[in-house]
C-alpha cells in the first residue's frame, strides 16, 4: 500500500502527463521533420537530436523546480519581471526572426543558440501577478489604486511584444493576465472595459504590420492556396487525410509540402499520421492537465500558490487552445507553438518550468485543510480567513472531475 500523500500523487500525475506529451512531441518532430532535415542538412535526425537534448534538459529542470519551495518564486517574481522587460527591449534592438524580431541570438564557443524572451515573459508575468495580488488583494476591486498599477505593468510587457511584432503571443499573455486579475478579485466590469480598450490597439498593430495584416487577410479572405494561403491549405489537407487512425508514423505525404511541419502546425501533421484518434488523445491529455492544474490550485495552502497554479494552468491551456484553433482553421495564424509537442527550445523549457512550479504547489499541500480535502470526494471548504473573490473560484474548481481519481 502506498504511503504517499494525495499531494504527492497529484504532483506525479502532472509530471507524468508532461513526460507523455514531451514524448509524443519528440516522435512527431522526428516523423514530420526527417524529410526536411535530410534535404536541408543531409541528416534526417537533425531536428530530432536537438529536440531530444532540449526535452532532456527541460524535464530535468522541471523535476528540479518541483522541489523548490514556493517562497523562492515569490521573492524572485519582481527581479524576474525587471529582467524579462530588459530582455524584451534587447530583442527589439538585436533580435532576429522571420518577419518578426522574436529571438535573441547567443553565440557560444561550440554553437549558436537562440532565446525567445516572450515565452519567458508568460511565466514571469504569472509569478508577478500572483505576488502582487496577494500583497494588494484588498485593493483589487479599486480601479485607481489596485487595478490600474497592475495594468500599466502588463501594458509595458504587451507593448514590447507587439512591437516585435508578435501579436499572437501578446493576445495569449493578455488573456492569461485578465484571467489572473479576475481570480484575484478584480471587478468583471473593469476587466471588460480593459478588453474593449485593447481592441483599437490590436487593430492598429495589425494595420501597421504587413506581416500581421497578411495573416488576417489570409484567414478572412479567399487566399490563394498556392500563395498566401498555402500553409493553411496544406494543414487542412493533412488533417483531412488522416481519417480515424491516420496513415501511420512516417507515412505522411503532407510533410513534403507543409512548410515547417514540425513547428506551429505539428498538430495538423499529427492528425494525418495518427488520425482523429491521435488528435483527440492529445487534446484529452491537455484537458487532463488543465483539470489537475485547477484542482491543485483549488487546494493550495496559500493565496500565492492558488494564483500561481491557476495562472500556469491557464498559460498552457490558452496556448494549446490557440494552436489547435489555428491548425484546424478556426483562427488566423498566430505563430504560437503547441506546448510540449512543437519543435523549439524556449517554449518547451518555460512550459516545463511552469509545470515544475505547479507540481511544487501540489507538494506544498500536506495538511487536511489543503490538498487532501481538494482531492477527496468531499467538496473543499475554504478556511475562514479566505473571504476574497478568489475563494469562490477555489470552491468551484475543487469539485472538477479528474480524468482518474488519485487513490
Amino acid at each position: 500500500m502506498s504511503t504517499s500523500s494525495p499531494a504527492e500523487r497529484a504532483a506525479r500525475q502532472v509530471l507524468l502527463i508532461a513526460v507523455v506529451l514531451v514524448g509524443i512531441g519528440v516522435v512527431m518532430v522526428y516523423s514530420s521533420s526527417s524529410a526536411l532535415a535530410g534535404t536541408r542538412f543531409h541528416d534526417a535526425g537533425f531536428f530530432l537530436h536537438r529536440q531530444l537534448l532540449r526535452a532532456a534538459f527541460g524535464l530535468l529542470i522541471m523535476f528540479a523546480i518541483s522541489r523548490v519551495p514556493l517562497g523562492w518564486w515569490r521573492r524572485l517574481a519582481r527581479p524576474l519581471l525587471i529582467g524579462v522587460i530588459g530582455l524584451l527591449v534587447l530583442v527589439l534592438l538585436f533580435g532576429e526572426g522571420k518577419g518578426a524580431q522574436r529571438w535573441l541570438p547567443f553565440r557560444l564557443p561550440v554553437a549558436q543558440i537562440t532565446f525567445q524572451p516572450s515565452e519567458f515573459a508568460k511565466l514571469v508575468l504569472v509569478l508577478y501577478l500572483a505576488d502582487v495580488m496577494v500583497r494588494h488583494r484588498e485593493l483589487m476591486t479599486d480601479w485607481q489604486h489596485g487595478l490600474l498599477p497592475r495594468l500599466l505593468i502588463i501594458a509595458i510587457v504587451l507593448g514590447l511584444i507587439v512591437l516585435q511584432p508578435d501579436l499572437g503571443t501578446a493576445l495569449a499573455i493578455g488573456t492569461i493576465a485578465l484571467f489572473m486579475l479576475w481570480i484575484g478579485g478584480a471587478r468583471p466590469a473593469h476587466l471588460a472595459c480593459v478588453g474593449i480598450a485593447g481592441l483599437p490597439v490590436i487593430m492598429v498593430s495589425v494595420l501597421t504590420s504587413p506581416y500581421q495584416l497578411q495573416r488576417l487577410l489570409t484567414f478572412f479572405g479567399d487566399a490563394d492556396p498556392q500563395g498566401a494561403g498555402f500553409q493553411i491549405a496544406q494543414a487542412e489537407l493533412a488533417l483531412g487525410s488522416g481519417g480515424w487512425v491516420g496513415v501511420g508514423l512516417g507515412n505522411s505525404m503532407q510533410k513534403y509540402f507543409l512548410p515547417e511541419p514540425h513547428t506551429d502546425f505539428v498538430f495538423a501533421f499529427a492528425g494525418e499520421e495518427l488520425g482523429l484518434f491521435g488528435t483527440l488523445s492529445i487534446i484529452g491529455l491537455f484537458i487532463a492537465l488543465a483539470l489537475h492544474g485547477f484542482r491543485i490550485a483549488a487546494g493550495a495552502r496559500s493565496d500565492f500558490g492558488f494564483s500561481t497554479a491557476a495562472g500556469v494552468t491557464m498559460m498552457i491551456s490558452v496556448c494549446a487552445l490557440l494552436n489547435v484553433a489555428v491548425a484546424t482553421g478556426l483562427a488566423p495564424t498566430t505563430g504560437l507553438p503547441l506546448p510540449f509537442i512543437s519543435y523549439g527550445g524556449s517554449a518547451l523549457l518555460w512550459n516545463l518550468c511552469g509545470l515544475g512550479i505547479l507540481s511544487a504547489v501540489a507538494r506544498e499541500q500536506e495538511d487536511k485543510s489543503g490538498m487532501r480535502a481538494a482531492l477527496s470526494p468531499v467538496t473543499w471548504r475554504p478556511a475562514a480567513d479566505h473571504r476574497h473573490a478568489h475563494s469562490r473560484r477555489r470552491r468551484r474548481w475543487s469539485v472538477l472531475p479528474l480524468p482518474w481519481s488519485p487513490r
